[in-house]
């Protein structure tokens, strides 16, 4: 399951986003070796913001994270308009039913590629499923050597946007992806995801899956 964290229902995630920033910081910082801004163990920068959308993977709702993303409007200043425009051949997408994925982070204690690429594809449903909630034609994202052919090749309509340019010692791409109910059907369908994989809660996640106490 995936867990939608926004600005409405942020509070009940407190432990959960501050598991996803040391998450963050451990495979992009201390592995991958970006440049990134860290506070204390935790990586955060200026697009973690109060109208930044998580979308956070458990295996049951009081479980540990698996996996996240995050999800920003592109009406305001996200990563591909203020530091990737080089990427795109033309002006950066923009505009109220456009969205930026970043951040895609497995939990670094999770060695299977197997179990990795599942959760990959469990989140790429996640966020067309919550696109279509919202509203959201089309997805920008920044995508690297590894994550190019996966992205572009998991059923949904997705193109580059401009040429692959150097990024130290890999490479990044800018990609656009449609959200449409045929490519989440086709998503669903080549990576056996067999629901619907969002949940929103009104209330802590651990719960969830509690009994109701007897009258």
């Amino acid at each position: 399951m995936v867990l939608i964290a926004n600005a409405e229902n942020r509070c009940l995630f407190g432990p959960d986003l501050e598991e996803m920033h040391r998450q963050r910081k451990v495979v992009f910082v201390d592995r991958a070796g970006w440049q990134l801004p860290v506070l204390a163990d935790r990586e955060t920068d200026a697009y973690d913001r109060t109208d930044t959308l998580y979308l956070l993977a458990k295996d049951a709702p009081g479980g540990g994270l698996l996996a996240s993303v995050r999800l920003l409007t592109t009406t305001a200043p996200h990563l591909m308009s203020d530091l990737f425009a080089a990427a795109c051949r033309g002006a950066v997408p923009r505009g109220p039913a456009i969205w930026e994925i970043s951040r895609f982070c497995t939990a670094p204690t999770i060695q299977s590629r197997t179990l990795r690429l599942k959760l990959l594809w469990e989140m790429v449903c996640a966020v067309m499923e919550t696109a279509l909630v919202y509203g959201i034609d089309q997805v920008v994202f920044i995508a690297n050597r590894a994550l190019l052919p996966l992205a572009i090749g998991c059923g949904w309509d997705a193109r580059v946007l401009g040429a692959t340019l150097r990024d130290g010692r890999d490479e990044i791409t800018a990609v656009i992806a449609a959200i449409t109910p045929e490519g989440l059907r086709r998503v669903r369908e080549r990576h056996c995801v067999p629901a619907p994989v969002i949940r929103f809660p009104v209330r802590p996640p651990a719960q969830l899956a509690q009994p109701r106490s007897s009258p």
